[in-house]
């Protein structure tokens, strides 16, 4: 494919020595401006001296690394030989390929436990990449005990020689309150000092802060300055797969049952065990999607070419159009096989024969960029407007690319910015990249930095960083590993990736609901401000059900003072996505009048409203409709003219005395005056019914 518009250096790892000195300077500016204490007070309040294997603390780290640098520790010169190793780096190199060979789901496996083992030696000796990845497992408790204390110390040790990212951490600890003070500033100085050395997280998170004016200017210009360079990293880690980027599943967590997703595992199990066994019987369908999970790597399924081009293979002997087409690409890019262009263009003639639109885009990028055959501008823009006409993304953004390079074709701005915009509402990645420069550079459109910025943030949360996003899924909803769980989504959620807010914020709600905040995630600070703020984040971006909670947060007080009218606020942005819920809170508060005039009407409306939309509804509005009637038959009845007479009694105000009081009836004393006459009624019915006493003996004579 050709290369994207615009190629967007980025800069290096680590930043100058001088980098040091700024930050120093910012963050003490910030904490004379906003009161802020200096990022070392973090989480002193949360020493566990004592502990067995703790980790030194930042100067003690600072004295090792000095002792390392005049000579290697015995323990270490052991490590290397063992490695077979000569100086520290290889030995951390050694370390992480120890610590990723083994599959995450195998907590105990001796490879991490042997990675872990190397990684605290080595930051004993101030390796700053051993701090931060030893930071990581004490922060999620995954291979180490964990101690959040004890991982901040170790991140600001490396965040002090530059390590780009120490610092995003530290940025990201910060914002949510997790073992040290939430403050915003210091969070907003971690992350641009980790931007300006080209780390991807901080990037995403101030373009996102940037585009939104959260705690920062609303500036579209900066928002684009940050995310450019996060888009370009995407787009070129795209062209690279070849079309084989892992498919990355962003599940978005819901109330239910507690750990309701804990067979979510198993479950892909026995969907891939049902199609195996389908295909096995000649489904081509079921060879097909076999194909596409093990092309991709999904479902479980790690990328194995060689097992799709094998199921590919039985559905194209089956005459399946579709599986030519994967072959062909897997042949033309030499995915899983040696890259072979005459295999490629017959797989894509047999496919293109059926009028196989993928088959048909293959067929014209062969002949564009001549593999197999001669180039030929006029066959490739035949087939791939053949493509396109069918629906076909690739040969939409391929037409696109064909107007802007003039290839074949007189160049045309708007006629690729027509085919790009197809092939973007599928979600082509490359074509949104290329819309966002259009509309940047104003190249077939009108120049617009808050549309091109749209764009360019939609490609920039495509990036391979987004598959933490499955990680922390497995960690809550299969492992019921909550504190793992919420680190991930809320570094993904810094980012401005709505389904991350969302779901930390569930988190968090979910522990609080639960009571176990104690237990599940101690390192918070403010627990509830951060389940409100990720929730007000997510609701800015459109998620309904996030107004909804931020409506509860309001009404009940959580993380904020309670106000009724700002929850009906809430509500009423909820309603109008068509959120039954939403609906029905606000005809209670109507019936109510809670942060509402009381309009027994309104409520009625409401009422019917959330029952159109679910019929999940019906229960709770029938029941609800019952005490609205109950309460309008009292409205009306003490509107009657017999009523107000007795009303002016002084027996019926002393009654009255006890029934309303703040204008508001006491319904628990109504009741128990009703339960009082009811057993009245029974006792003197009772006595009507005994029968009268028989007569003594003398009477009866």
């Amino acid at each position: 494919l050709p290369p994207a518009i615009v190629k967007i250096s980025v800069p290096a790892r680590r930043g100058p020595s001088i980098m040091q000195l700024s930050r120093t300077l910012t963050t003490a500016v910030l904490a004379v401006l906003f009161a802020v204490p200096s990022a070392s007070q973090g989480a002193s309040s949360e020493s566990s001296a004592g502990d067995e294997g703790r980790i030194p603390a930042a100067d003690t780290i600072g004295a090792a690394s000095q002792r390392a640098g005049e000579a290697l520790s015995a323990e270490l010169q052991v490590h290397l030989a063992t490695h077979g190793v000569s100086t520290v780096d290889e030995l951390y190199a050694k370390a992480v390929e120890l610590g990723t060979a083994v599959h995450p789901s195998s907590r105990s496996a001796g490879g991490r436990r042997k990675a872990m083992t190397l990684f605290r030696v080595l930051a004993e000796h101030g390796h700053i990449d051993a701090q931060v990845q030893l930071a990581h497992a004490l922060l999620s408790g995954s291979d180490a005990a964990s101690n959040v204390a004890e991982a901040v110390r170790l991140l600001q040790a490396a965040a002090e020689d530059g390590q780009d990212e120490a610092q995003q951490m530290l940025g990201v600890l910060h914002s949510i309150g997790a073992g040290v003070e939430l403050s915003v500033p210091l969070a907003i100085t971690h992350y641009h000092f980790a931007a300006e050395a080209g780390n991807t997280h901080a990037q995403l998170a101030l373009g996102y802060r940037h585009l939104h004016g959260v705690d920062v200017p609303k500036v579209c210009a900066r928002a684009v300055m940050y995310y450019n360079p996060v888009a370009e990293k995407a787009v070129a880690a795209a062209q690279r797969s070849g079309g084989r980027g892992l498919l990355i599943e962003k599940t978005r967590l819901t109330e239910g049952p507690a750990r309701a997703g804990r067979k979510l595992l198993g479950d892909d199990d026995d969907v891939i065990q049902y199609y195996q066994y389908s295909a096995e019987k000649g489904s081509v369908d079921a060879q097909l999607t076999l194909g596409q999970l093990n092309f991709h790597g999904a479902r479980g399924l790690p990328q194995d070419p060689q097992a799709a081009l094998s199921y590919y293979r039985r559905a194209a002997e089956a005459g399946e159009a579709a599986a030519h087409s994967q072959i062909g690409h897997m042949y033309a890019q030499g995915i899983g096989v040696e890259q072979d262009n005459a295999t490629a263009l017959k797989h894509f003639q047999l496919g293109a024969a059926k009028g196989h639109p993928a088959s048909q885009n293959g067929l014209g990028y062969m002949y564009m960029h001549g593999y197999g055959v001669e180039v030929s501008y006029k066959k490739a823009l035949e087939h791939f407007r053949a493509a396109a006409d069918k629906g076909n993304p690739e040969a939409q953004f391929n037409l696109g690319a064909m107007y802007i390079g003039g290839m074949g074709v007189k160049r045309a701005y708007d006629k690729a910015l027509h085919y790009f915009t197809l092939a973007a509402h599928q979600g082509h990645t490359l074509a949104l990249y290329n819309l966002g420069q259009m509309h940047l550079n104003g190249l077939g459109t009108q120049q617009s930095c808050s549309v091109a910025v749209q764009f360019l943030k939609a490609v920039a949360e495509r990036g391979e960083w987004t598959a933490a996003l499955e990680r922390a899924h497995r960690a809550f909803a299969h492992d019921g590993d909550s504190a793992p769980a919420l680190l991930l989504y809320a570094q993904l959620a810094e980012g401005g990736i709505e389904v991350a807010q969302a779901n930390a914020a569930h988190v968090i709600d979910s522990a609080i609901r639960r009571g176990a905040l104690a237990s599940e995630l101690p390192f918070l600070s403010q627990p509830e401000q951060t389940a409100l703020e990720m929730y007000s984040r997510s609701a800015q971006q459109g998620n309904v059900d996030a107004q909804i909670k931020l409506g509860d947060y309001h009404y009940y007080g959580r993380g904020t003072k309670a106000d009724p009218e700002q929850a009906v606020a809430h509500y009423r942005l909820a309603s109008e996505g068509q959120n039954a819920e939403a609906m029905f809170n606000l005809a209670y508060m109507h019936a109510h009048g809670l942060g509402l005039p009381r309009d027994f009407h309104l409520a009625k409306r409401h009422y019917d409203m959330a029952i159109e939309s679910t019929a999940e509804a019906f229960i709770p509005v029938k029941l609800a409709l019952c005490e609205l009637y109950a309460m309008q038959w009292l409205e009306d009845v003490s509107q009657w003219r017999v009523v107000q007479m007795v009303r002016d009694s002084s027996a019926f105000q002393q009654f009255l005395s006890l029934v309303v009081i703040d204008e508001e009836i006491q319904w628990d004393t109504v009741a128990i005056m009703l339960l009082t006459l009811m057993l009245g009624a029974v006792v003197a019915a009772r006595f009507s019914m005994r029968p009268p006493p028989a007569l003594a003996p003398h009477a009866r004579q």
